[in-house]
Formats: structure tokens, sequence, C-alpha cells
């Protein structure tokens, strides 16, 4: 049967088969005679014989009712369901991935309801409304290598969802997922621009200029260095070891050893706060509020380069120039980084390679004209 009753729901489905599935979701109606027409714009719908913009128009002058009626999940609850989905299956996801997806999915609902008026549930949002929201972060120039992860974010709740409500809800989101070969490398300070925003990260205080030197020196993201606690800091040894966040789930640990300039800073540093178990609460705090790119900004507006194309992640950028630049081999960049192209974690297996990775960071290092 083309249209159904779904249960402890009042109004018709709708269920189109598509290849060996079928497109499922709700008219809106109680009316018999309007569901059945309903059922058949979605199967124009299906065709591609109609602009999908015009069958929206359509369906709604069928329905004649409140959008804010249609039965289903709404978009403005659709966090809560996938959070409780999440805890059902005990999947464990750490706090930083929660709260990406969470504010993606907020962007998600708001360009929605400016831009799509017709996609107000879960199940009303389909492949088109999807390629919709991919063109419009395209328009943006967001490269596709972050377009892919929002994408991908999206469909792991939209997956979510579908196995909470099967057959009512589907991910549409998969197919929609943009090629990630238009990004381009991230952009590199030149070493006159280096000096300057680690003056002006001085200047600005609250840990900015000590950030700055671990991140030119260690090419360690943001969010690692925001919540590294003294405990990964090894001033007699001269190193710093941690695992990665982004690279946690390949069981990927750095040691990087420590510049005489990192090494002098950091020393400074923990002389200043003896007992103090992270180097920068504030900067954590920032972290948490997604307030970094807004403070960094700032930064980068004091050193003359406001609008230039800059985040704190152009120092990881740095990073792995100055290494090339230096001559340092790939699989020594690698290890001293964290990048990676698979999951093998043993060609990271630190401790026959110290020495080359010391004489790499000071290779990188003298590169750089930043002074302590």
């Amino acid at each position: 049967m083309s249209i159904y009753k779904q249960p402890k729901s009042k109004f018709w489905w709708y269920a189109v088969r598509k290849g060996s599935r079928y497109l499922r979701g709700s008219t809106g109606t109680e009316n018999e005679d309007v569901a059945r027409s309903i059922e058949k714009a979605v199967r124009s719908a299906q065709k591609r014989s109609t602009p999908a913009d015009k069958l929206h128009a359509v369906i709604d002058a069928l329905v004649g009712v409140d959008r804010k009626s249609i039965d289903g999940l709404l978009l403005a609850g659709v966090w809560g369901e996938y959070e409780r989905h999440v805890r059902t299956v005990g999947k464990k996801l750490k706090p930083i991935t929660l709260d990406q997806r969470r504010q993606r999915c907020v962007n998600f609902s708001t360009w929605a309801k400016a831009n799509r008026t017709a996609c107000e549930t879960a199940e009303q949002v389909d492949r088109a409304c999807a390629a919709a929201y991919a063109t419009f972060l395209a328009a943006k120039k967001t490269t596709g290598k972050t377009r892919a992860n929002i994408i991908n974010d999206l469909g792991a709740i939209w997956e979510g969802l579908s196995r909470v409500r099967d057959g009512v809800i589907t991910n549409p989101w998969r197919k929609v997922v943009p090629e990630k070969h238009d990004s381009k490398r991230g952009k590199a300070f030149t070493l006159p621009e280096e000096i300057a925003v680690i003056e002006a990260a001085d200047k600005a205080g609250h840990g900015w200029g000590l950030a700055c030197r671990i991140a030119r020196y260690t090419g360690l993201r943001y969010g690692d260095i925001a919540r590294l606690p003294w405990g990964r800091v090894d001033l007699d040894r001269r190193e710093i070891a941690l695992e990665p966040s982004k690279t946690a789930r390949h069981g990927i640990a750095v040691r990087i050893p420590m510049t005489g300039v990192l090494y002098d800073a950091l020393a400074s540093a923990r002389l200043a706060d003896p007992f103090g178990a992270k180097l920068f609460p504030s900067l954590d705090g920032l972290l948490a509020n997604r307030h970094t790119d807004y403070a960094f900004r700032l930064v980068l507006e004091s050193a003359g380069l406001k609008d230039k194309g800059f985040t704190f992640h152009s120092w990881r950028h740095t990073f792995r120039t100055r290494l090339a630049e230096a001559g340092v081999s790939r699989e020594t960049a690698k290890r001293l980084g964290g990048w990676t192209e698979d999951t093998t974690a043993d060609r990271y297996d630190h401790d026959a390679h110290m020495s080359e990775l010391q004489t790499a960071v000071d290779a990188g290092a003298a590169r750089s004209l930043v002074a302590g």
C-alpha cells in the first residue's frame, strides 16, 4: 500500500519504492485523498520530473495546515534524541566530538528554518535537502575536507536516528559527502610573521605567548595545547609526550623533543606556577566555550594579520613547513606531528628515534627567527 497509518500517528504516511528500499514520511494530513495526492507528488520527486521547491509548495498547498503540526521528530529535538541513542547503545564519544556534532546539528537546524521551511522534522530531511545544505557550505567557501567532516557528523546523527526509528527516518547525508581534493594545504606563517604573532601574543597575555611557542615548535593542535597537563611535560628529559586527541582512535602517541627556545619558555612558566596541574586553565576555558577563534583573531589583528586567512592552526602548518624546508624526511615529520594515513601505530615507535627527532626539531627551529 502506498499510504498507510503509523502507530500512534493521526496522519497518513507514504512509502515510495526506490530501488531495494522505500522512502517513507508523514503526509501531515488525516485526509486520505490529500495524502494520496502528496504520495503522487513524492513519486514525482523521486523520478525528478518536477523541481523540489515546487513540489514542496504543492504539498504545503495540499495539506493546508500549519507546518509545525506535521507529525515526526522536529529538528529542534534531533540532538536530544541522538544523545539518548548514544547513551542507550553505550557508545563512547569524546566530549569534544559530542560538542562538535551538537553545534553542527544546531547550525543545520538554523539553516533549515531559514532556507528549507518544508524540512521541519528529521523525517523530512531528504537527499535534496542534504544536497542543498552541502551546496550552501560550498558557497561559503568551506573547504572540501571541512565540508566532508560536517556532512559526516550530520550523517552519524541521522544514522543513529534511523536505528531508533527504523524505517521512518533514513540517512540522506552519506550520498552528498563532497570530495576532499579541493582542500588547500593550510597557510603557514612567514618568518617575519612568526615574530609579529609571537610579540602580539606576548602582549595579549593569558598564556597566548607560551601557547604559540609550543604550537610553533611541536606542531600540536590548539585543543591538545589548551588541555596540556604539566604531567605530560618532562623538563628533565626535555620532551613533551601525549596522545593527540585527533589520532587517539589510532592509538598514536607522540614524544616531541624540546628546542632550546621552547625549553626556556616552559621552564620559566613552571617556575611561575610550580604547583599548577595545567599549563593553560584560561585557554582551556576558551576551548570549552568555543571562543578560541575570536580570541586568537585579536592576536592576529594586533600582529597586522587581520583577515589574511590565518588561524591558530596555522602554527601546525608552519611547523610542518619549517621541517620540510630543513630537509627533514616525511617519516620523521610524521612521527613528530602524529600525521597518519592509516591505523598503523608501530611506525611511531619513538624510543629508537629520539636523537633523530631532536635533530629534526632543532633543524626546524633553526629556520625560525623567533626568539625566546
